[in-house]
């Protein structure tokens, strides 16, 4: 049975490379004599909601999130429990006046103006989610609801000496997983997209054709992903020439966010003379995502890093490191309840793990004891030394051993902290914990 353990520690180990809490009280009572309610009061609750005037201008950002008075009366209202099940709903104008009696545990209050329709145009959905506790004999007061978009936004604008060299039936498809909208170039209206992750990316696909004069036309495509995009925020997507020189091209992306005021620059390849536009530059024509505002940067691809995350089945674990200034030192720190120091003793590895020089990882109780992990990590697949020194992405993959974490780790609650530490070769440090989470 030991061998068996240990088998299965060494195997999920590996994804440690690429990148209790108490089971809570629901439903019945401990002892039949002693209650174990609590009461909600809605009473107090006032709503407003928070809307983007935004009116941009080109290269301008003019916008202000701010309160206006809009009818909540008829926004649907619901109180679900841990377990994600809906224990009362109603409407807000019919929202109940007495105290709610609710057994203990943690509950969230959402109330949303309608349906997230999957993507379309000037269909804004106003919302908010709000965490609250329900404690034994105890009166919880919910106060003020701020709602806000639920979606994401997105409008697209062209610069005008561009709009005049595009053809009038080029089009821009913007796309946000696997719902899309197609932007004609005199597309005005805002379109509104389902997010389904917690962090999104936006696709971007243009084509059609254009032109150096007026009558010498070029087919052009080009492709570009917008990164780290949530619900609530509206990106102003807007082409202009930066540069354009007998019959070539080369055209510039700017995407503003109202909620962070962010610039996220998109550099875009020359239009060529062979009649094709892309997004190439690297060998294999695969690039990294653009520059993130955080850099260095530790990205959980589609998931908020900062958040402990259960490992559920299909649940994808892809780590995005990058470093404009290239990769100077990639520490990644082993906090399991799991995989302690000793039980990584037996596999070859160590909880302090150095990927871009791995002869120098050791246990964090003897730091001084270097131990030589690079053969077992090359082993295992995972990049590490020259593949990783001085290199500005990285893409670490470690879904697979999601099931193999879960399998070591037993049906009990236990927490897994990977402490990431990133520097560039400017010195600069970024610190990123992934918490992912076992059991029940």
């Amino acid at each position: 049975m030991k061998l068996v353990k240990l088998t299965a520690v060494a195997l999920f180990a590996a994804l440690l490379v690429g990148c209790n809490n108490g089971n809570l009280s629901w439903g019945g009572e401990e002892n039949p004599n002693i209650s174990n309610k609590g009461h909600l009061s809605l009473s107090e609750m006032t709503v407003d909601c928070r809307i983007d005037e935004s009116d941009p201008e080109v290269g301008v950002l003019s916008t202000r999130a701010t309160r206006a008075s809009v009818d909540v009366s008829n926004f649907d209202c619901s109180i679900i429990n841990e377990n994600n099940e809906v224990v009362l709903s109603f409407k807000y104008s019919e929202r109940p006046t007495e105290a709610i009696e609710l057994a203990t545990g943690d509950y969230i209050f959402k109330m949303v103006s309608g349906e997230v329709p999957a993507a379309a145009w000037e269909s804004p959905v106003y919302g908010a989610i709000k965490p609250f506790k329900i404690v034994r004999n105890e009166t919880t007061t919910l106060t003020e609801i701020v709602c806000s978009l639920m979606q994401i936004k997105v409008t697209v604008t062209y610069a005008p000496d561009l709009l005049e060299r595009l053809g009038e039936k080029t089009i821009t498809t913007v796309s946000v997983g696997e719902n899309s909208l197609e932007y004609t170039l005199t597309e005005s209206r805002a379109g509104f997209f389902l997010a389904p992750e917690a962090v999104n990316s936006i696709s971007l696909r243009i084509t059609g054709t254009y032109a150096a004069d007026k009558e010498n036309f070029k087919i052009i495509e080009m492709n570009k992903e917008v990164r780290n995009v949530k619900a609530g925020q509206h990106s102003k997507i807007h082409f202009y020439i930066e540069s354009a020189d007998e019959g070539n091209v080369n055209v510039g992306v700017q995407i503003r966010d109202w909620v962070t005021d962010e610039i996220i620059p998109c550099n875009v390849a020359d239009l060529v003379k062979e009649e094709e536009w892309n997004d190439g530059g690297n060998e294999g024509g695969s690039n990294p995502p653009a520059t993130p505002a955080e850099d260095p940067s530790i990205v959980w691809d589609g998931h908020d890093i900062s958040k402990r995350t259960p490992i559920v089945p299909g649940l994808e674990v892809d780590l995005l490191v990058s470093a404009s200034k290239g990769i100077k030192e990639f520490l990644v720190e082993i906090n399991s309840e799991s995989l302690t120091p000793d039980e990584l003793a037996g596999t070859g590895l160590c909880n302090v793990l150095n990927i871009c020089y791995p002869k120098q990882s050791y246990d964090s109780r003897t730091p001084d004891n270097f131990i030589d992990v690079e053969d077992a990590l090359r082993g295992l697949g995972f990049a590490v030394g020259e593949d990783v020194v001085n290199k500005t992405f990285v893409k670490l993959s470690i879904t697979q051993f999601m099931g193999v974490l879960s399998a070591v780790s037993g049906t009990s609650l236990k927490n897994h902290d990977f402490v990431i530490t990133l520097t560039d070769n400017e010195g600069k440090t970024t610190v990123k914990t992934l918490m992912l989470q076992t059991g029940k």
